[in-house]
């Protein structure tokens, strides 16, 4: 059996062994990518020596002169400007699935490594470092996903019943009941625990978006008093049938749990019930 590390870094996840269906060429393009730093960072004296370098590399890999100290320099400002998120080792890669011709690209440098032959060659491994990118992750999610250990059956029955608890006491002081992640209103819906008629749909939209219009108002007061950038109201009306229908199921599930008589439902609940 493959065995497999997966170890924290900012923003994201490096590998520290192996991946199922990746190979250690990929991990390692992935890695970098996470980690290393990032050319649009190279400011050092060192960084252009390294830069340079593999420049130079590029060309005798090729085999084509070598350029000047003047040409190196503007090369490497040249791929620092236009591939910033690109590493060194993206560099490296590159250069070697050139001079191995596993690397898809119709460039010709015609004698010398100009801008544009740079250019092409790079754009052509950035759609395969993306590729590669995108398939690591994929797979380190799948691999997490086979991990992930159940919850035991009575521990979920036990805490969905310490949610109602909470929710019905909520309700019950003459608060509104949050359903982060709609979990009751799922609960009730799967089990028909309330009837959805037309009547009810249609006092819980305009419940929505009566609210709807009452939370933006307070969006726009506080952007002014703060002098904060509006983009938050923005996509406030960008999500405006998102957010009624989010407050209309929140509607619906206050309406259940002021209904609900707890004990009894306590009682009913079991594992059946929480499969959807």
């Amino acid at each position: 059996m493959l065995m497999n590390k997966l170890s924290k870094q900012p923003n994201s996840v490096s590998i520290t062994k192996t991946l199922p269906n990746t190979t250690s060429k990929e991990i390692s393009i992935y890695n970098s990518h996470i980690t290393d730093k990032k050319l649009k960072e190279f400011s050092t004296k060192e960084d252009l020596m390294l830069m340079n370098s593999l420049i130079v590399r590029w060309a005798t890999y090729v085999g084509v002169e070598t350029p000047e100290a003047s040409q190196l320099n503007m090369l490497a400002n040249f791929i620092k400007e236009h591939f910033p998120t690109f590493n060194a080792y993206d560099l490296k890669e590159c250069i070697s699935m050139l001079a191995s011709q596993s690397l898809e690209t119709d460039a010709e440098h015609y004698g010398k490594i100009s801008p544009i032959y740079v250019s092409k060659v790079l754009k052509a491994y950035q759609e395969h470092k993306n590729n590669v990118v995108f398939k690591v992750r994929e797979n380190i999610e799948k691999l997490r996903e086979t991990e992930v250990v159940p919850m035991p059956n009575e521990e979920r029955i036990l805490n969905f019943k310490k949610l109602l608890t909470i929710a019905k006491g909520e309700v019950m002081q003459g608060l509104t009941y949050i359903d982060s992640g709609d979990s009751i209103y799922n609960f009730v819906k799967h089990n028909k625990l309330i009837e959805l008629s037309k009547d009810l749909i249609a006092e819980a939209m305009d419940y929505g978006g009566k609210l709807y219009i009452e939370q933006r108002k307070k969006k726009v007061t506080e952007t002014v008093i703060k002098n904060q950038n509006f983009k938050r109201v923005a996509d406030m009306q960008f999500e405006k049938e998102d957010i009624i229908k989010k407050y209309a199921r929140e509607f619906v599930v206050n309406r259940f749990l002021l209904k609900m008589e707890l004990p009894e439902l306590l009682q009913k609940i079991n594992i059946e019930m929480l499969k959807y």
